[in-house]
């Protein structure tokens, strides 16, 4: 009963947020050193590097997945590795262990022979199974010369190595304030502090390296899209100019074969009536301007000149018999009749095709531009070259 309510009162462990990694700590039981801990057995070691350190070390271990060292303790057994955890050296470690690190356990210990390569030896290896059982407890061994570290875990009967580990930083009160007591009473100041510093400044870092990652993300981001957007642009540029080169050739081709259907259907068009008259009006009209026609036969000479017959009775005069010459006196006057009061003629309506203008009808209806003001003016228009196929204008 008191194993349990132990458990349950024990406080829930969550991985530390601020660690660093040293080597390859895998995916098995991982193992945790906290910074002043870690510290504490440089300083330890450094302190006399003629002869071997050696401290128990204390923390928790959290089932299968991780052994947290929360604690050094140094223990001066002498140089005698036989002579090792002996009765007297228990007693005396459990005994600074409450005082100390009260209700921390035993997970290991710790070993540093200045000189000496971090080497497992079967004297260490019997230490260890002798003196801590279970999987759970470590062998921390250091050679602060070279530089070198190992941590061992027993699995089975036999200790393995672990190929890397981590030293997490948090607020460690019991541990420093037995660095000051061992340093009689100076305090931690510059090793902590520096310590301080130091897991504040790798924080630091890496909080700038998550931004910098993050922002690097950002402009990759955005470089990406814009250069997205560039090539849609581009591509509906090309599209739109060639798009308009083809409407520009479809357009000068239907112009093209507008203007054949025109010319073509102007050369198929039969000569009308109205064109006929109007040309004979045309050289009547020069006929009189040019002087008077020769008198019929059979006129007297005292009479006046007879004009030229009209081209609408051509044969009148031929079959007159000769002692008619009254009504051949009058005729002169009577050809002039059409000339004093000319028939006003209706204008003729016209159908716009594709490709005319007003330039292109007056040349073909009249054979000149002289026409184009008169038809903008009987058709109210204010600009001549504003016409729509299909539309209906007058010609005059």
């Amino acid at each position: 009963m008191e194993l349990l309510e132990s458990q349950k009162t024990k406080e829930e462990w969550k991985f530390p947020k601020n660690i660093r990694q040293i080597g390859e700590p895998g995916t098995g039981r991982r193992i945790l050193i906290e910074d002043y801990v870690y510290t504490f057995l440089h300083q330890m070691t450094q302190s006399n590097l003629t002869c071997i350190k050696t401290a128990v070390l204390t923390g928790r271990v959290e089932g299968e997945t991780a052994v947290c060292i929360q604690g050094a303790l140094e223990v001066d057994m002498g140089q005698e590795i036989r002579e090792w955890f002996s009765h007297e050296h228990w007693r005396e470690i459990f005994h600074e262990t409450g005082k100390w690190f009260d209700g921390q356990e035993i997970v290991g210990w710790y070993m540093a022979n200045p000189g000496f390569s971090a080497a497992l030896t079967d004297e260490l290896k019997d230490v260890h199974i002798r003196n801590f059982q279970g999987n759970s407890c470590v062998f921390f061994q250091m050679d602060v010369l070279d530089q070198e570290e190992i941590f061992y875990i027993q699995k089975g009967s036999s200790l393995v190595s672990v190929n890397g580990y981590y030293i997490y930083y948090e607020r460690n009160d019991r541990m420093q304030e037995y660095m000051s007591r061992k340093k009689g009473g100076r305090g931690i100041e510059p090793e902590g502090i520096l310590k301080d510093r130091a897991a504040a400044k790798f924080r630091n870092v890496m909080q700038e390296k998550r931004e910098q990652n993050s922002q690097k993300k950002l402009l990759a981001f955005l470089y990406t899209s814009c250069m997205f957007l560039v090539l849609v642009i581009l591509v509906i540029g090309v599209t739109m100019v060639n798009n308009y080169d083809r409407m520009a050739n479809m357009e000068d081709a239907l112009h093209q074969i507008s203007e054949s259907l025109v010319t073509g259907e102007e050369e198929d068009q039969p000569v009308s009536a109205s064109s006929v008259e109007e040309g004979m009006e045309e050289e009547n009209r020069q006929a009189l301007a040019g002087g008077t026609a020769e008198p019929p036969s059979g006129s007297e000479a005292g009479s006046e000149p007879e004009e030229e017959p009209s081209a609408e009775e051509p044969d009148a005069a031929e079959e007159e018999p000769e002692g008619a010459a009254p009504e051949e006196a009058n005729e002169p006057e009577k050809a002039q009749e059409p000339q004093e009061a000319p028939q006003e003629k209706e204008p003729e309506r016209y159908q716009v095709r594709v490709g005319d203008t007003l330039l292109n009808i007056c040349r073909q209806r009249y054979g000149n531009d002289d026409m184009v003001a008169e038809v903008c003016e009987l058709n109210g228009l204010e600009d001549g070259d504003i016409i729509y196929a299909g539309e209906m204008i007058l010609l005059p």
